[in-house]
This record gives C-alpha cells, structure tokens and sequence, in this order.
C-alpha cells in the first residue's frame, strides 16, 4: 500500500507540527530526550514533528518504525528551533542527523489526545488531499483510523491498525498557523 503525503510536505507546505491538546507524558515523565536523531535523517527526508517513530533505547537513536516493529513507539514533540529569522514559524522546522540537541519523543497511551499535520493516507483509497478530506468531514458517522508507517507521517484509513499505536480520528482542524490538521486520539 502506497501512502501519499498530505497537509504538511517538505519546503512547499512547511514541516510537520504538533499541538498537544490533552497528552500525559509532559506530566509523568514518559519522554525520551536522550537518543539521537541519526544522520538517516536528512534535508530531503528529516525527522518532523508529529511523526511516530520507534525509540533504540541500546543504541541511544530514535527511528522511523519498520514494519513488523517491536521496539516502543512514541510522537516527535520537539521544542522548535528558529533556523532564519526570515523564516519564522513552526512549520520551519526540522532535524537532520546532529543538530546540537537531542529531539524529544513522548511515548503514547490511551487517551492521549494531539493534533499534527504530518499525515499520509493510502493513495488507493484516496486519490489526492480532497479525497482525505471529503471523508475526515464523515468521521461522525464513518469512523478513520491512523497508524504508523516506515516515513513516520501518521497515515489515516478506515481499518484500525493492528500493531503499532491504534489512534482514531477525532475531526479535521487546523494548526496555529492555519494549515490543516487532524486531531486524534489514542485508543488502543
């Protein structure tokens, strides 16, 4: 299954944001802030807010999951960093390999509610942004899932996953700068 990029993509929409509107990590202490974003990490495919991603705890890296993952998941919530004052705004910002800081990663649990744009749906199922959104505006009646895929974007379809953090679709929204998002929350 393909997953296309939607909402935020690279240069041209800026990178992915995160809003953490009702998470508990931040509060009992289940972040990771000492792990690495390794050199896989590029200008071409960098490590973005609102990702999933897996913590190597023994290699002190964090990494984008693979398919038959065991390692924890959690969501990339690092604090933004202002790389040119002429290009001012969360959506800016990214990591590559060794930035001088470490990227935080808050690992999820049931009820976690966040909102992020970096989102991937399957291009099977929806063809372009429209289609996404056509059935984002259905999620009170036909429920859409997300799950974590191998380039980190969480990728939203109508079958819950089943491996992985299982977050369902609460609405569309958008972010502090106007951009869409998605709001989900962590079910299982």
């Amino acid at each position: 299954m393909a997953n296309a990029r939607f909402f935020s993509t690279g240069t041209t929409g800026g990178y992915g944001q995160l809003e953490l509107n009702h998470v508990a990590f931040p509060k009992d202490g289940r972040i990771e802030a000492q792990c690495a974003c390794p050199t896989s990490f590029t200008t071409a495919s960098p490590l973005e807010n609102g990702m999933i991603v897996v913590v190597d705890k023994p290699q002190t890296t964090i990494e984008l999951a693979v398919e038959t993952e065991v390692r924890p998941f959690g969501i990339v919530y690092t604090a933004e960093k202002q790389y040119d004052q002429r290009l001012p705004g969360f959506k800016n910002f990214y990591m590559t390999g060794w930035d001088g800081f470490y990227p935080r990663v808050g690992y999820l649990s049931i009820g976690d509610i966040f909102t992020t744009n970096t989102i991937a749906a399957d291009t099977a199922t929806y063809s372009n942004e429209a289609a996404l959104r056509v059935a984002l505006a259905a999620v009170p009646t036909t429920p859409l899932y997300g799950s974590y895929t191998t380039t980190g974007a969480i990728a939203v379809s109508t079958v819950a996953p089943t491996s992985g953090p299982v977050l369902a679709v609460v609405k569309e929204t958008t972010m502090a700068d106007g951009g869409r998002a998605v709001k989900f929350i962590v079910v299982g």
